[in-house]
């Protein structure tokens, strides 16, 4: 496949998968004052495996930016929309891990980590708290147990999609 063809590819499959981000993430979960229940992760988490970190950031980015245009749940802050480019890059760092294959739990484990307690803990509650004023350790504190589910949730959804998914994916794409 030549470059150009690979590249449009890879743009029309990040705005198929940013489209599936903002559908699962404004009218498939829940939000709460400071947290969303959801499934959203996965469109982001797909197009960063399969099609790398600087897509899966892009994803991320624009499904943030998108949503909070179309469907608000409050005023609009660019640094949500850094920390879904953030997310999604650590998805396509995953991604990367499995072409590896060996050490592929280890690594994926580290990235969500990082991703749970960088991006979701503690910068969303920071911004949350610049937004909205309150305490930040009061905000981190409530905000704790769902970055532990949603880091197990993540973890166990990379392992599936990085061991068998992913590989049938990229062969077709």
């Amino acid at each position: 496949m030549s470059k150009n063809k690979k590249h449009l590819l890879s743009l029309v499959l990040t705005a198929i998968f940013t489209a599936l981000t903002v559908v699962l993430s404004r009218f498939f979960s829940v939000n709460i004052w400071n947290m969303s229940i959801g499934f959203s992760f996965v469109s982001i988490m797909l197009c960063g495996m399969l099609l790398g970190p600087l897509w899966g950031g892009i994803c991320g980015a624009l499904a943030d930016f998108v949503g909070a245009i179309l469907f608000p749940f409050g005023p609009y802050f660019p640094g949500f929309t850094v920390t879904a480019f953030l997310s999604g890059t650590l998805f396509g760092l995953v991604g990367n891990a499995s072409k590896r294959g060996r050490r592929f739990a280890p690594l994926a484990l580290v990235l969500l980590t990082v991703k749970e307690l960088v991006c979701s803990l503690i910068l969303n509650s920071m911004f949350i708290t610049v937004l909205y004023g309150g305490e930040f350790f009061a905000i981190a504190a409530s905000r704790l147990p769902l970055s532990v589910v949603t880091l197990i949730l993540e973890f166990a959804f990379a392992l599936l999609v990085g061991k068998s998914v992913l590989p049938r994916l990229r062969k077709e794409v």
